[in-house]
């Protein structure tokens, strides 16, 4: 590949995700959060059954889970933002060596992602009539830049039932976090509960 072609890629691949990331895509990027949830658990599963119903909440409909889809950022981060100033410098550059960025990726393991989660719930209080939550299964998209999953203890669910949701789990990467599930949630989530899995490699 020619350095003009990987350029053209790169500015093709940026245009996408600005596109893919505006408004008008967010019922799509909650279904991917699902499915990866799905994935990185190992249930098989046909995509057609991950559904985003016409009346929010729930975001997504996934079997019988109730899906409200949040996500989670680097403080002060605007992802769409991010990609738009990316493709500006993209579209200035005849050297792909400027296209290249020093990666340090960080681990992260579940206790100190449940901090951040804890943090989402409190404000999340004043949005949701408790009667909602009891029926709605709260999944969050952690996407902190460069930072991995690290297998470790599992903070404890009592930390997060009394915020009344029926089940509290998060997706970061080839990672699932199920950090709560009431007895009527979901088998499958009920099942996982206090556990964090990483996806097989296929």
């Amino acid at each position: 590949m020619s350095d003009e072609d990987f350029i053209d890629d790169r500015r093709r691949a940026l245009k996408e995700s600005i596109t893919y990331f505006s408004a008008k895509n967010k019922a799509e990027r909650e279904r991917w959060v699902c499915l990866e949830l799905a994935q990185n658990l190992g249930i098989a599963f046909d995509e057609t059954e991950i559904v985003s119903p016409e009346n929010d909440p729930p975001d997504v409909i996934f079997r019988d889970t109730r899906f409200e889809i949040k996500e989670i950022l680097d403080q002060g981060r605007r992802r769409h933002a991010e990609y738009k100033a990316a493709l500006q410098k993209a579209l200035t550059i005849t050297d792909p060596q400027d296209l290249l960025e020093l990666y340090t990726p960080k681990d992260i393991t579940p206790i100190q992602i449940g901090e951040r989660v804890r943090t989402e719930l409190r404000d999340l209080q004043h949005h949701y009539p408790r009667a909602v939550c009891e029926g709605t299964d709260l999944l969050f998209y952690v996407n902190l830049e460069e930072h991995h999953l690290k297998i470790g203890l599992m903070p404890a669910a009592s930390d997060f039932d009394s915020f009344g949701w029926r089940s509290i789990s998060a997706v970061l990467g080839w990672g699932a976090l199920v950090f709560f599930a009431a007895p009527n949630a979901p088998a499958f989530l009920y099942a996982k509960a206090g556990t964090a899995t990483l996806r097989k490699s296929e």
